[in-house]
């Protein structure tokens, strides 16, 4: 049996290193302070795809995802849950508008180092804009 060498110190690519952070939902709708925060899983260290830990504060409740992203911009998202806070009625739907999307999550890519563009296959017009909060 032979054993490979790996290191504990994970090398990333810098579009894939560059996702780690917070941040803020501007487009196609900032009505409501929404953010999404990348972390590492580091349970899982990265191969080809690299997971991440996610999660934020939608309209009315926080929630988490795990996202998986790749050196060429693919994104995939699964297993996205929420707390369960009563919301207003335009808040509530956006929120179910913002997670069907994010669930629905296909590429990524980075408009400026602290713009942030994620395509999905939800409702249109496909793409939501983050900005870098830190």
């Amino acid at each position: 049996m032979l054993n490979g060498c790996r290191s504990k110190d994970v090398i990333l690519a810098p579009q894939i290193a560059n996702l780690v952070g917070t941040w803020r939902l501007v487009e196609p709708d900032s009505s409501y302070t929404v953010t999404l925060i990348f972390a590492l899983d580091t349970a899982n260290p990265p191969l080809d795809i690299t997971p991440f830990l996610a999660n934020g504060k939608s309209s009315v409740n926080d929630y988490s995802v795990r996202l998986f992203a790749t050196i060429d911009g693919m994104m995939s998202a699964e297993n996205l849950g929420s707390t369960k806070k009563a919301g207003t009625p335009e808040a509530n739907k956006f929120e179910q508008r913002y997670f069907t999307n994010l669930k629905a999550v296909v590429r990524f890519d980075m408009i400026t180092p602290d713009k942030l563009r994620l395509q999905h296959g939800g409702e249109s017009p496909h793409v939501m804009i983050y900005e870098r909060i830190n």
